[in-house]
């Protein structure tokens, strides 16, 4: 188990699907999270300038407190009480900006400052109504709230990031700080009365501090021409209070200079408040629609990439499988049939492979094109070979037959002089050179088994104990062999040849694989069927399983094995001759000792060759066996040897 799953977790393991679609997600997935994550961050964006927005919306707020708190003050100290409506318009602020501040999500560290701030300026503003405060107190109160509400405004506008909100911001504490120098101006009317050339000392400080201030803004995106206006308003206060004369008059027109100078700063301080609001609108609208652009451009591209990467994997998928599942169909099925065709003599020329079909011009068709190629460079070899096999063939059947032919002239001529001979010294010299060229004939029919051709066949049936006489007559030794058992009957004349070449071949292999003074036994049993089974039993060296196995393999594959070893070659023949004749051969080993292992080779004669079988018999050979007579030959025997 963990063996296959080690083999799947390997890359090289995968499929070719897999491997194509790893190719396309890959780039893809992470297409999607750098989109994803850039999407994301202009989200990110757009909240935080929509957060910030709710933020800086407290700075106009504690701008309008702070602006009405100080006056108020500024006002009380000319002497002026203040209203009921002036510290009611104060709370309302102050309610204004504890209302934004809560819904804003402000900073906790500027939050906490801007709750102190407030809490001061209650305190101011309470000491200021009650006029339970000394005029020291409240100028070091006043400035003390000032000053924090500075702080607090720079810190609130150091959230921002963007240039031009930031430049908004810088102009709007400009104009605030230029209110401011006014505030003072009108303080410095409290001491024209007691100490003139103080008070016009401080009032022309503040008025220069105050043209200083505003000149900053000259130009900027918060002058939208009024500045100018009030620079001029700044010069007309600057004369008034260089010819200060000490009337009622004078104390009037200067007030009211002042308080009409009061209205332009508010209108610049609510515009800078504007510009800074709208731009971070702007900002966060801006952030909000990169993000839709940027979600609809990167999912358009993603769908068009996804589309072409599967459009490109199936232009190599379905190619790649075309020409797997094509040249896995030649290799198992179209090649192995078109040479068995060329084998069995058709015509390379009449055997048509059809080609894979993939005519592109890149790898994969070029590598088609290879496979086709190598298909009929397959098919023109098996052609070659089967030719040149079958000019082998005529040579082996020519070679066979002229051997034949010499041969059976060298039998008639020894049975000639056989049957002439009286000496029974030559005689005996004549029967083993009669047995030598019997068994040069029988391998002259091997050479003609071996080209293919199949010989001329008897038309008679043979009883069966000729049949195993005339086998155990072309062997060599023939003296021990022991047939056992053998029935009355008899064998059809069309495998009579094949069948006493195929046991003579495996007599003489077993008479070679034993002791010189063992016997062979050959013995006939019952089969299923009403086929008899013929055992060759030898006690002999034996033959290793593993070897005994492919022997028994090579003669099951009868026309079909090859000769891959020359000393095997009677064991391919009697492969062939028993295919031929629809016979089984097998080979097992004769005893289970170790010391005597030997061979028995047992034939299956089905009951469609045989005839008139009855009860079987023991036989003894008890005198030189004859060969079988052939039906166009004329038996002779010798005097007194047959």
């Amino acid at each position: 188990m963990n063996l296959r799953r080690n083999r799947v977790l390997r890359l090289g393991n995968w499929r070719l699907r897999y491997k194509l679609g790893v190719i396309v997600a890959v780039p893809l997935l992470a297409a999607m999270l750098l989109g994803g994550l850039r999407i994301n961050t202009q989200l990110e964006e757009s909240r935080r300038y929509d957060a910030l927005s709710d933020q800086i919306a407290v700075a106009p707020a504690l701008l309008d407190y702070s602006t009405a708190l100080v006056s108020m003050v500024t006002v009380t100290g000319l002497g002026i009480p203040p209203t009921i409506t002036t510290s009611e318009a104060i709370t309302e602020t102050m309610r204004n900006v504890v209302d934004i501040a809560d819904g804003s999500g402000l900073e906790p560290t500027i939050r906490k400052e801007l709750d102190a701030l407030l809490a001061d300026g209650g305190i101011l503003h309470d000491g200021v109504m009650n006029s339970g405060m000394a005029p020291d107190e409240r100028q070091r109160r006043t400035t003390d709230f000032l000053v924090r509400c500075k702080d607090i405004f720079r810190d609130i506008f150091d959230l921002l990031e963007d240039n031009e909100a930031l430049v908004d911001a810088s102009n709007l504490i400009t104009v605030w700080d230029a209110q401011l120098n006014l505030l003072n101006e009108m303080e410095s009317l409290g001491l024209f009365a007691t100490n003139p050339d103080a008070a016009q000392t401080a009032a022309l400080k503040a008025v220069d501090n105050e043209d200083s201030t505003l000149r900053l803004l000259l130009g900027s995106r918060l002058d939208t021409g009024q500045i100018e206006g009030m620079l001029d308003s700044v010069a007309s206060r600057r004369a008034l209070i260089q010819n200060y004369t000490p009337t009622a008059a004078f104390g009037e027109q200067l007030r009211g200079s002042m308080v009409a100078a009061s209205q332009p700063y508010s209108d610049s301080i609510v515009r800078a408040s504007e510009q800074i609001t709208t731009t971070l609108d702007r900002l966060t609208s801006d952030a909000r629609s990169d993000a839709i652009r940027d979600s609809i451009l990167i999912g358009t591209l993603l769908v068009v990439a996804l589309a072409l990467g599967l459009t490109v994997a199936r232009s190599l998928g379905l190619p790649l499988r075309r020409l797997r599942k094509e040249t896995l169909a030649a290799a198992d099925t179209e090649l192995p049939a078109a040479i068995a065709a060329v084998k069995e003599g058709a015509a390379v020329d009449s055997v048509r492979l059809a080609p894979i079909g993939i005519d592109t011009d890149e790898e994969i068709g070029q590598v088609s094109r290879a496979v086709d190629s190598m298909k009929n460079e397959a098919l023109r070899l098996a052609g070659e070979q089967a030719h040149l096999r079958q000019q082998v063939n005529v040579m082996f059947e020519t070679l066979a037959r002229r051997n034949k032919t010499l041969v059976e002239q060298q039998l008639s001529l020894i049975d000639s002089l056989e049957y002439q001979e009286k000496d029974p010294v030559r005689l005996q010299s004549l029967f083993s050179l009669d047995h030598l060229a019997t068994r040069m004939r029988r391998t002259g029919e091997s050479l003609l088994v071996l080209a293919g051709t199949r010989p001329r066949t008897r038309t008679s049936p043979a009883p069966l104990t000729d049949v195993l006489r005339g086998a155990v007559s072309q062997v060599e030794n023939y003296q021990r062999v022991h047939i056992g058992r053998t029935p009355h009957g008899y064998l059809l004349g069309i495998a009579t040849d094949d069948v006493v070449h195929m046991i003579a071949e495996l007599v003489d292999n077993a008479l070679r694989a034993s002791p010189p003074n063992s016997s062979v036994r050959l013995e006939f049993t019952s089969a299923e069927g009403g086929g008899l089974l013929l055992e060759i039993a030898d006690v002999g060296i034996g033959i290793p399983p593993d070897a005994l196995a492919e022997i028994n393999t090579r003669l099951s594959d009868g026309d079909e094995a090859d000769v891959n070893a020359p000393r095997q070659m009677g064991l391919f023949v009697v492969g062939r001759l028993a295919a031929r004749n629809g016979m089984n051969v097998r080979l097992r080993p004769t005893f289970d000792s170790d010391t005597n292992a030997g061979v028995t080779a047992s034939i299956y004669f089905p009951a469609r060759l045989l005839a008139d079988i009855q009860a079987s018999s023991p036989t003894a050979i008890t005198e030189r066996p004859r060969r079988l007579s052939r039906e166009h030959e004329t038996p002779q025997y010798p005097q007194g040897g047959r």
